[in-house]
């Protein structure tokens, strides 16, 4: 690979890094992360709905809900069957006496992701005429992504050093997923690449759905500023997805 290919993984990182920092500024309590949570939602069904599905679409065809299926149930049964512990802080909110981890379970579905955002961008950068493209569309989400992730290790009481460490991790995820595919899969189709997407689209439905929008609801009290939040983190992907487009 050239010197750009490795410039441009380094803005990953530094851009991944960077949007997974700002939520540990401040002092943000547990009911105003609920905010930027709402946010997260919509940026991770943007990144699914705009971004993922329809770069899939194209090549996958009538199996494209094959792979989407299979990495949305694999996200719902870690976290159903796998990831559910007791409260590490013996609170028993809203009457329950078991705790879902969020975070580590957006962690999981969000790092896979950025893995196969390697794999995407390996692949593309053979075809001239896709590598810019896809490399816009990944760093352009990269930022809202980690930030998203960031609010909700924040919001399942991530103390900040972890999830810094934690963090600084992630924003490795892509380079690490680039260099594996180059290393092991120089070969692979476009059939591969469109159905690894379109798996990791599924996990972003799954910790949409399943996590993050039955925290919405928590604000019963305010219930159009989540909404607008969910709303504007949609309207930012899509804006994303026709600017890479």
């Amino acid at each position: 690979m050239g010197a750009g290919f490795w410039a441009f993984l380094a803005a990953i990182v530094a851009t991944s890094f960077t949007g997974g920092m700002i939520p540990l500024l401040g002092d943000w309590s547990h009911r105003n992360l609920l905010i930027p949570v709402s946010f997260s939602g919509g940026i991770l069904l943007g990144a699914a709905f705009f971004f993922m599905i329809p770069e899939s679409a194209a090549m996958l065809k009538a199996n494209l809900g094959w792979p989407v299926l299979a990495g949305f149930l694999t996200i719902f049964v870690l976290e159903r069957f796998i990831l559910v512990h007791p409260n590490p802080t013996g609170a028993q909110e809203h009457g329950h006496a078991h705790h879902i981890h969020v975070g580590l379970v957006a962690y999981i579905g969000i790092s896979f992701h950025s893995l196969l955002d390697g794999l995407a961008i390996t692949a593309s950068y053979q075809r001239p005429e896709l590598s810019g493209v896809v490399l816009l569309a990944v760093i352009f989400h990269k930022m809202p992504d980690a930030f998203a992730l960031s609010v909700l290790m924040r919001l399942d009481r991530w103390e900040r050093s972890a999830v810094a460490v934690w963090m600084a991790f992630f924003a490795l995820t892509t380079p690490i997923g680039a260099v594996i595919t180059w290393l092991f899969l120089k070969q692979a189709t476009g059939t591969i690449v469109a159905a690894a997407i379109a798996l990791s689209a599924g996990t972003f439905l799954a910790v949409a759905t399943s996590d993050i929008l039955p925290q919405i609801r928590r604000l019963n009290d305010q219930r159009m500023l989540p909404l607008i939040a969910l709303f504007v983190g949609l309207a930012f992907t899509w804006l994303g997805s026709l600017i890479a487009g």
